[in-house]
């Protein structure tokens, strides 16, 4: 720590030089000793950042709570904290840069130097970061949609610096970098009030097919748990192995009502369709009674 700090205002002292050019050979030969006045600007820049970094998240926090109090989206709320914080932040490091070297020409040069370094050795990084950015800009998604991304389908819980956070049905939390998210393929399964489910059943042989997709049908258009408009379809389709399978497609407001439970029930009402005949029809003539 001491040869650190050694080191840090060793390089004050040699930017604060006037500006006659300094036998640098000279200086690098002989062991530096901080003088007290250096010690003091660097006790001073110290502060300054930490003063700045408590009042950045002081700053995020107040920012968060009134935009919460408005019932601000959530994602303009993580947006607006995260550069509230990122801007106090730098001004800190700017100012206790600025107290430390005594030249904000010098440090805005510096700070373009240490951009241009950490761009290139952390590319990576600065991509996921820039695009988590654009992505609580553009609001491809919010948070609590359910999509599908890479091969992943999951409810967004959040989306952080680098990367953004799905949570499975099977209760997996799968974690895709920002800047595969924002450029590849994204299915908003949630974008919609209303989604199209599907359900098939083995129609078994020998069942009565008489009105058995007009009836069921008919059935589906009286919950009222199903969308009217467009209408369920149920329909017989041929199966690879010769037989008949039916199919059922209806559209669900899945926000007022759970999937799970509703696919539960109409399965039920696919198989009592299936498995309840039909009552026969006569087409010859009536039969007399006995004894006439």
């Amino acid at each position: 720590m001491g040869a650190m700090l050694t080191v840090v205002l060793g390089v004050v002292r040699l930017a604060a030089t006037p500006a006659a050019t300094p036998d640098v050979d000279h200086l690098l030969g002989q062991s530096y000793l901080p003088t007290r006045d250096d010690l003091l600007k660097f006790a001073v820049a110290v502060l300054i950042v930490i003063v700045f970094y408590l009042a950045a998240r002081l700053t995020r926090s107040l920012a968060r709570k009134e935009l919460v109090r408005v019932k601000a989206d959530p994602q303009v709320i993580l947006l607006v904290s995260r550069i509230t914080f990122l801007a106090g932040l730098l001004i800190g490091f700017i100012a206790g840069f600025t107290v430390l070297f005594g030249s904000p020409a010098l440090v805005f040069g510096g700070f373009g130097f240490l951009a241009l370094a950490l761009s290139l050795a952390f590319q990576d990084i600065l991509k996921n970061f820039i695009a988590g950015i654009f992505m609580l800009l553009e609001r491809p998604f919010r948070l609590g949609d359910e999509i599908t991304v890479d091969n992943h389908t999951g409810i967004v819980e959040n989306i952080e610096m680098r990367a953004t956070t799905l949570r499975t049905s099977d209760g997996e939390q799968v974690i895709t970098p920002n800047s595969l998210v924002y450029t590849g393929t994204i299915i908003n399964r949630t974008r919609y009030p209303t989604r199209l489910f599907t359900l098939t059943a083995k129609v078994p042989a020998g069942a009565a097919l008489d009105g058995l997709a007009e009836r069921l049908e008919e059935q589906l258009k009286s919950r009222p748990d199903i969308v009217k408009d467009p209408p369920p379809h149920v329909s017989l389709q041929p199966s690879l192995d010769g037989g008949l399978t039916l199919e059922v497609r209806y559209w669900l407001d899945y926000r007022r009502n759970d999937p799970l439970v509703v696919q539960a029930s109409v399965g039920r009402q696919i198989y009592q369709a299936i498995q309840s005949p039909t009552e026969p029809t006569s087409t010859g003539p009536p039969r007399k009674a006995a004894g006439t």
